[in-house]
C-alpha cells in the first residue's frame, strides 16, 4: 500500500521476545517507505515505556512474553495512549489472544501472514480500522465460546435483542469472519453502510472489535454454524 508523499509515515513499535521474529517484522516493514520503525521491545513492560517515549501509531505486540504479557501491556497502552495495538500470534495462544482483544487491541494477525497482509494491516490499524485474520476469526470465537460451556448465554441474548434486524444480520456475518466488503456483497449494501452498522453494533453491545461481536453472537446461539 502506498500513501501520498506528503503524508507522515506510520510510526511502528515491534514487540516480541524472539529476536528472530522482530528481525522478520523489521525486514517486512522496512520495504515500505511510509512506515517508520521507531523502536523494538522484548517484553510488555519495556513496550509500555517505549510507547510512552515514542508515541507510535501502531504497536505490533506478541501475545505471550516474559516479564509482562501482551494482554497486560495492551490494557495499559490502550488506557494511556492513542496507539493502536495489533496482536501477532499463532492459533495455539487462543486464550491469551482473547484476553488481548478484550483489553482493547485493534485486532490480530497470525505470525505467518503474507508480508503484503502485514503491511496492509499496519496502515489499516493506523487509520483506525479493525484488523483481523479472516481465515481464523470464526474458529477462534467458536472455540472460545465452546470452552465456556454455555456461560453468558442469557446475557448475550438480551444484548442481541437491542439490535435492529439489519444490525443483527451484520453481526452474524461478522461472527463468520466476513469482511465489510463480503458483508456488503451478501446483503447488497455498500461497504460504507456496513461500517456504519458496525459502529452502531459496537455502541449498542458495548464492545470494541469484531471478535467481541462474534463472541456475543456465538454466546447467544446465533453463530454461523447454528443458522
Amino acid at each position: 500500500m502506498s500513501l501520498p508523499i506528503d503524508v507522515a509515515p506510520v510510526r511502528v513499535l515491534i514487540v516480541d521476545d524472539e529476536s528472530l521474529i522482530r528481525s522478520g517484522f523489521r525486514f517486512v516493514l522496512g520495504v515500505d517507505p511510509q512506515i517508520e520503525i521507531v523502536a523494538e521491545a522484548s517484553d510488555g513492560a519495556a513496550a509500555i515505556e517505549l510507547v510512552r517515549r515514542h508515541r507510535p501509531d501502531v504497536v505490533l505486540m506478541d501475545v505471550r512474553m516474559p516479564v509482562m504479557s501482551g494482554p497486560d501491556a495492551t490494557a495499559v497502552i490502550v488506557a494511556e495512549t492513542s496507539s493502536k495495538v495489533v496482536a501477532m500470534t499463532s492459533m495455539d495462544a487462543e486464550g491469551q489472544l482473547m484476553r488481548m482483544l478484550f483489553a482493547g487491541a485493534s485486532g490480530y494477525l497470525l505470525k505467518d501472514e503474507a508480508p503484503s497482509r502485514i503491511l496492509e494491516a499496519v496502515h489499516r490499524a493506523a487509520a483506525g480500522d479493525a484488523v483481523f485474520s479472516a481465515r481464523s476469526t470464526a474458529q477462534l470465537v467458536r472455540r472460545a465460546v465452546e470452552g465456556e460451556g454455555g456461560v453468558g448465554r442469557r446475557n448475550a441474548v438480551d444484548r442481541m435483542s437491542v439490535l435492529t434486524d439489519r444490525e443483527r444480520e451484520v453481526a452474524v456475518l461478522v461472527a463468520s469472519g466476513a469482511t465489510n466488503q463480503e458483508i456488503g456483497t451478501r446483503l447488497h449494501i455498500a461497504s460504507g453502510t456496513v461500517k456504519t452498522h458496525l459502529e452502531q453494533i459496537y455502541a449498542k453491545l458495548f464492545v470494541r472489535n469484531r471478535v467481541q461481536v462474534g463472541v456475543i453472537v456465538e454466546r447467544a446461539g446465533l453463530g454461523p454454524s447454528e443458522l
